[in-house]
């Protein structure tokens, strides 16, 4: 488990003037500190993250912090080349840190609503559960987790349990190294353990019922939310945070592959009944978003979140960084001389300029999906993949 959030690195110890990218990542601390000083903060959190699933923790919380409204985030050069699409003139983009440097460097992802169509432009698949749907994935979660029940919901909370434990077994002995001015540090180990699995369940069952569409705050209230609390520094925040993050990608992305299954196999037998050859190559593989800046038609400017974010702390809610913004020019290679095709309104927008200078991450997409295909624009699917790690509703 890494020991915070992140740890901005100065060269020498010297007080140089941070870069735009060391005080988001001081804004993701502070955050991150707000998020569990209030069970509703927590749980809202919580809901947009259901939506990110495939997003690590760290990048969760950037985007909860700047757009908690996010349902499907990716990079410029996706948008633009591998889905078609258009990013708006004027689009904000939402700040991620990359901290696996020397330094952290900063690259922008953009939300689906920031984006147009084009005549041949694709659209995410974003799963939902509905009520056809229940007996399979009650089926796969009692064969994966040997839980059974006629409730999803407590399945759900069946499942969360076990993941939970399980996770507390493996990584324990890292968790003890980190709790040094939490609230945490006034428990022995065993009773660290009890807050931890405690907090890690009522997390990820929430999340997992509001991302298949079952209302959690019907089920949930401050009292469950209690042992949150004592998770109140950035380290214990990361840790718990990374724990459910990573235990709601594995069984969301169960629930979408058994969905997705379940649709397949109903246009199979359509097709065979209407007398068809069923054309299963329709949906294509959709890999996980992390799309580089970029692109290929840019004729005006996207915008970047302002620095400045790391002075004070707040004494209220998570506040939403989305209020400055500066605007960021197309790169060059981008700009085109033509109008967006099928009744853009806007011309698309490059999102790889840098206003501080310091370099943006390049790293390669990661964790490719096997559950979440691309629909065209006809209402098939285009055949070429992307690597698009998708926010949902």
């Amino acid at each position: 488990m890494p020991p915070h959030l992140f740890t901005p690195k100065l060269k020498g110890g010297q007080n140089t003037m941070p870069t735009k990218a060391e005080l988001y990542a001081q804004m993701a601390d502070k955050v991150a500190t707000q998020l569990t000083g209030s069970w509703q903060e927590w749980a809202g959190f919580l809901t947009t993250a259901s939506r990110l699933y495939k997003y690590p923790f760290h990048e969760q919380l950037m985007i909860y912090a700047q757009r908690p409204d996010a349902t499907a985030c990716a990079e410029y050069d996706l948008w633009n080349e591998k889905m078609g699409r258009y990013v708006r003139r004027g689009s904000k983009g939402i700040a991620l840190v990359d901290d696996s440097g020397d330094r952290p460097r900063l690259r922008y992802v953009f939300d689906i609503s920031d984006t147009g169509t084009r005549e041949h432009s694709r659209t995410p698949w974003l799963w939902q559960l509905e009520e056809r749907h229940l007996d399979s994935v009650q089926a796969m979660l009692e064969r994966t987790y040997d839980v059974s029940g006629d409730d999803l919901a407590g399945q759900l909370t069946e499942v969360a349990g076990k993941l939970a434990e399980e996770y507390w077994t493996e990584h324990q002995q890292d968790f003890f190294y980190i709790v040094d001015g939490s609230f945490l540090e006034e428990y022995d180990e065993f009773n660290i353990g009890v807050q931890f699995k405690a907090a890690a369940t009522v997390s990820i069952t929430y999340a997992l019922m509001s991302r298949c569409g079952l209302e959690p705050e019907r089920y949930f209230d401050h009292e469950d939310f209690m042992a949150i609390f004592d998770f109140n520094t950035p380290s214990t925040i990361g840790a718990l945070g990374t724990a459910v993050s990573q235990i709601n990608q594995q069984v969301l992305r169960q629930i979408g592959v058994t969905i997705q299954n379940y649709e397949r196999e109903q246009l199979a037998e359509r097709s065979v009944t209407h007398g068809e050859q069923p054309d299963l190559h329709q949906e294509r593989r959709l890999p996980d978003p992390r799309p580089e800046a970029g692109g290929n038609e840019a004729p005006g400017p996207v915008r970047e979140d302002a620095p400045g974010l790391s002075e004070g702390a707040s004494a209220g809610p998570v506040q939403r960084h989305d209020g400055e913004r500066e605007t960021v020019p197309a790169p060059e290679r981008d700009r085109a001389d033509h109008e967006p095709a099928a009744g853009a309104d806007d011309a698309g927008a490059g999102g790889g300029g840098r206003s501080d200078g310091s370099a943006e991450s390049q790293r390669p997409n990661e964790m490719g999906g096997p559950d979440e295909r691309l629909q065209g624009a006809g209402g098939g699917s285009d055949s070429r993949g992307a690597d698009l790690r998708i926010t949902e509703h």
